[in-house]
């Protein structure tokens, strides 16, 4: 039966537009202008995803992750020093790291997000920009496009209202002199020299592009280009590329009559925003999270669902409140349902999310259902204790965790204690906020010290839910009985369900934090 879901469809699609082959070359491409943030990834998880599918139907895949650092450093952001306004205008790889702990602007960003992606099992093959056209090993092409200027001017200005000037041509330049690329081309000579005059710095030179570096395409007929020069067969694109007589249409046509080649396969992505927040992310506006940070309270196989489960032209949120709680539960559920663990559902949904969790996996499908331990639970376990071999006994205790878990749980529960305390530490609201209290609170009135003695009473032997609610009757407290307990153990007037909270705690602490009021 043909796969309903969206990658293989896109996989599919691939084959029949670009006939069968031994291999695919996919792409992606991302600007380092800033913080590469989880909005960004979506062109990056996309291209993945539809790897992954194409590998399935047992073809090879290369998959180019490009790097524009040979794009221009447009504004100062505002997390930068005000005086990186004098690298305005140079590549983005150009730019000293106002952080100093990489090579450039460009670097520090990229490496972030390389090391963000290698964590979720992406790891495409990565092209730095600048390097590649500074080896000049698109000059064949810059010349194909600097020939065909008027022609590509044609293209463009059939979807602008003001056409481009005589004086336009497809590519600029980086001045040597000033490393800015406020210049303007005066002179081409039909080969590979161009020459051009520097507004910047006021020099007037020249740059032969088959032996110096400097000469850069423009977007549109940059893009056309590697499609052509790598033989592209798929690369996605974002709603802002996507407009009638955008990036995509107007590459498309420069790069079937400049290029002579076909462009690839295409597939149109949404915008992604953080719960609570409206519309696109962007570096400038702050309201960005970094992959890594995505990671440090999400874990992998959980990441990639959120983006193996949507189509890429549906907008979604990722949260960082207490929805998060959601987001974990409803990976569980798809992963019960591929280890038939689940409630009986239709075959067609039954078959949607087990794919959808073999695209979530990391690496190797596990061989039995992985340890699901609620992420509101491990919240609560994690700022409890700081041992983590504690956390693991305690699982144990709470049959969250078998006696003897298997290498995949361990770690999964490792990376989830750590996702855990991040989160509290970060994000969480104060009502999941909780510390063990060490001194006594409040001065207990006759009443409640009886409620004391009897609950000290009561969790010295086998005990259950109803006998808490015995106490609660007996002593005449009610509901007060319950926001007196959580007084004395956290200072709070609420928490987690009374019984979990006293086995999270464990029977010997309780009575040590009760007896202080005794």
């Amino acid at each position: 039966m043909e796969s309903l879901y969206w990658a293989d469809q896109i996989a599919e699609k691939i084959i029949s537009e670009r006939g069968k082959k031994e291999g695919y070359v996919i792409a992606s491409g991302i600007t380092p202008s800033g913080v590469v943030h989880i909005g960004n990834f979506r062109e990056e998880m996309t291209v993945e995803l539809v790897k992954r599918a194409l590998k399935d139907k047992g073809v090879e895949v290369r998959y180019i992750h490009s790097w524009d650092n040979y794009d221009r450093f447009r504004k100062v952001p505002a997390n930068v020093p005000a005086e990186w306004a004098q690298y305005v205008g140079m590549p983005v790889s150009k730019v000293p790291d106002p952080w100093g702990c990489h090579g450039s602007y460009g670097e520090h960003f990229e490496k972030e997000f390389e090391d963000g992606a290698k964590e979720l099992g992406v790891n495409p093959e990565y092209m730095n920009e600048t390097v590649e056209y500074e080896s000049c090993v698109y000059a064949e092409k810059i010349k194909t496009a600097m020939n065909s200027t008027e022609k590509i001017k044609e293209i463009l200005n059939r979807f602008r209202k003001e056409d481009l000037g005589n004086s336009w041509y497809p590519a600029t330049v980086y001045c040597p002199e000033c490393g800015k690329d406020e210049t303007k081309i005066i002179h081409y000579d039909g080969k590979y020299t161009v020459y051009y005059e520097c507004n910047s710095c006021g020099k007037t030179n020249q740059i032969n592009f088959s032996e110096e570096p400097g000469v850069k395409l423009r977007w549109r007929t940059d893009w056309a280009m590697r499609w052509a020069h790598h033989g592209v067969d798929f690369e996605p694109g974002g709603k802002d590329h996507s407009s009638p007589g955008g990036s995509r249409d107007t590459s498309s046509i420069i790069c079937r009559e400049i290029f002579d080649s076909f462009p690839p396969t295409y597939q149109v992505y949404n915008n992604i925003s953080l719960k609570g927040t409206a519309g696109k992310m962007s570096g400038s506006k702050g309201n960005v999270v970094s992959l890594p940070e995505l990671n440090s309270i999400y874990l992998p196989e959980v990441v990639r669902y959120m983006y193996a489960s949507t189509r890429p032209k549906t907008d979604f949120s990722i949260p960082t409140d207490d929805e998060i709680f959601k987001v974990y539960e409803d990976f569980y559920t798809a992963e019960r349902i591929y280890f038939n663990a689940a409630k009986e559902i239709d075959k067609k949904r039954e078959a949607h999310w087990k794919r959808v969790y073999e695209m979530s996996v990391v690496e190797a499908i596990p061989d039995a259902l992985p340890v699901q331990v609620p992420f509101k639970y491990m919240t609560y376990l994690s700022q409890f204790y700081a041992d983590n071999d504690v956390i693991i006994q305690k699982l144990k205790e709470s049959k969250h965790l078998g006696s003897c878990p298997s290498e995949y749980d361990l770690n999964r529960i490792l990376k989830q204690i750590k996702c855990a305390r991040s989160w509290a530490k970060k994000y969480a609201d104060e009502e999941y906020k909780f510390s063990l209290q060490k001194e006594k609170v409040f001065e207990p009135d006759e009443v409640h010290l009886n409620a004391i003695h009897e609950l000290i009473a009561t969790i010295e032997k086998n005990f259950e839910e109803n006998d808490l609610y015995l106490i609660a009757k007996t002593s005449g407290l009610g509901k007060e009985f319950f926001k007196m307990c959580y007084k004395i153990l956290l200072n709070k007037d609420r928490g987690p369900k009374l019984l979990d909270l006293i086995n999270m705690i464990g029977a010997e602490k309780v009575k040590e934090i009760l007896e202080l009021y005794c």
